[in-house]
């Protein structure tokens, strides 16, 4: 009789991975897939500079160069890199987003608007531009730079004017 048992506790977990990799696929094939980018065509606007992020409350400042490049057809395009290594890409256009690690190998994508929690699709220009007003994410500005912060996760972007 448990050998029964073991086998139906088999086929029902086999059963239950089946399903969750059916719907991980499905998942990722309703993310838009955005078409490359040319940011030498005509319309692009790239802007640079040094930044320093810090992910979380305790985690480390990591500092590196933000590129923000903005179309004027509404598309943008970010990252964040370090030593010329992009850590986070971030891409918006066509009613669609896209966000990229290719150093954690994780990325997300959507339609509609992007999600708020995700500081990387504030940085509408350099320096970006104020939060919406629901926004967790606040936004300092000096003579010399800026400061985007969230104070529930401590999460921090900061560079200086181009």
């Amino acid at each position: 009789m448990k050998a029964g048992r073991a086998g139906l506790r088999r086929r029902a977990a086999l059963a239950w991975l089946g399903a969750a990799w059916v719907a991980w696929v499905a998942a990722g094939c309703t993310n838009p897939r955005m078409a490359p980018l040319n940011l030498a065509e005509p319309g692009w606007r790239l802007r640079e500079s040094e930044a320093v992020w810090r992910p979380a409350q305790d985690a480390p400042e990591l500092m590196g160069e933000l590129l923000v490049a903005h179309h004027h057809d509404g598309r943008r395009w970010i990252q964040f890199s370090k030593q010329g290594l992009p850590w986070i890409t971030a891409r918006q256009g066509g009613g669609a987003w896209q966000i990229e690690s290719p150093l954690r190998r994780r990325g997300a994508g959507g339609r509609g608007r992007p999600p708020g929690r995700v500081p990387w699709f504030l940085l509408d220009d350099l320096p970006p531009s104020d939060p919406p007003g629901h926004s967790p994410w606040r936004l300092q500005r000096w003579a010399s730079g800026w400061k985007l912060s969230n104070e529930a996760t401590g999460e921090v972007i900061e560079g200086s004017n181009p």
